[in-house]
């Protein structure tokens, strides 16, 4: 009878930690404050994008942008609509920085199709061979 009592007691218990574990996980959402606008980002999952990121949010941090949330895509993706909505859900987003590959622009601009939001989108268009393509905003 004691080893059911344990074995009750422990499998309740590793219930419990996975429940709060799975509420936990990042990106689950993001929290707005309402009294801020923000930028957000959409960015491709490499080196590079994660270096054009960090200076992209100096920039926005410089024009008075809270950071909001970043989805970052693996190469190959053809379907950004769903992030892109993610991206743009709150009317509070000012700004949505595309840190792409190059050829990657068509398909993010397909994903902008029916989007509620009519703010800007701002592109660091990345080349593999050499990194961010500096261009006039």
């Amino acid at each position: 009878m004691n080893h059911k009592v344990l074995f009750s007691i422990f499998a309740v218990l590793m219930f419990a930690l996975m429940c709060v574990s799975c509420s936990l996980l990042p990106g689950q959402g993001f929290t707005y404050d309402p009294s801020k606008n923000y930028a957000t980002f959409l960015v491709i999952d490499n080196d590079t994008g994660r270096n054009s990121l960090a200076i992209m949010k100096q920039r926005s941090i410089a024009e008075g942008w809270e950071i909001g949330p970043i989805e970052y895509y693996k190469p190959g993706t053809k379907d950004f609509a769903p992030i892109l909505e993610k991206l743009t859900a709150s009317k509070q987003v000012m700004v949505v920085w595309i840190i792409s590959l190059v050829w990657d622009i068509p398909d993010i601009k397909k994903g902008m199709e029916g989007l509620d939001y009519t703010g800007p989108f701002r592109y660091v268009p990345i080349s593999e061979e050499a990194g961010a393509i500096k261009i006039q905003q």
